[in-house]
């Protein structure tokens, strides 16, 4: 391997597709927990789709629209099928801790009410499942790779000062997404 080769700054296009690669590596790996129903499965994959989304949106400029189109639909509906059991489950955990700080007739009717939170997250998780073995999930998964960046013809990229900035945005604003969700117990 010739030195110069290996030292060779990545381009705007090379960084751009190794990036959507990471994250859609990302996502693919939380698959088979999500199945399961698994918490800490369907959060991990929630928060590489909101990455996935980040990047989508400040690497537009290197994406062609028709390929930008799908992927932004398919991830918001991965997205959506995500945040419903998600949702649940942080109000599930919120409602479970407040129950030794309340009285007994409240700690029956909460505990009542978690009880029809688990019973509609099982609908909502059979959704996500179904989802998760459906076509358009199969699509994203597989052909992702296939009509990515470089199936069609380059856009030109900006300069690489703003992609370096928008790197650093993609990072920043995923990192913020998972302290907002931490403090408030909720996924963004």
């Amino acid at each position: 391997m010739d030195i110069d080769e290996a030292s060779a700054p990545e381009s705007i296009e090379q960084l751009t597709k190794r990036i959507f690669t990471e994250l859609h590596q990302a996502i693919l790996l939380h698959e088979s927990g999500s199945l399961d129903g698994d918490v800490e499965a369907i959060h991990d994959m929630r928060v590489a789709v909101r990455r996935l989304r980040v990047a989508l949106s400040n690497f537009a400029a290197c994406v062609p629209k028709q390929v930008r189109k799908r992927l932004r639909l398919r991830s918001e509906n991965l997205a959506l099928a995500l945040g419903n059991v998600r949702d649940l489950d942080v109000m599930i955990a919120v409602m479970k801790a407040s129950l030794p700080t309340r009285s007994e007739e409240e700690k029956v009717a909460i505990s009542a009410l978690i009880r029809r939170l688990r019973a509609r997250r099982r609908f909502r998780l059979r959704a996500l499942k179904n989802y998760l073995r459906g076509e358009q999930y199969a699509a994203f998964k597989h052909k992702f790779l296939s009509e990515r960046i470089d199936k069609e013809p380059p856009q030109p990229c900006s300069e690489p000062a703003d992609i370096q900035l928008q790197v650093v945005e993609v990072v920043e604003e995923a990192d913020a997404g998972d302290v907002i969700e931490e403090e408030h117990g909720q996924a963004a």
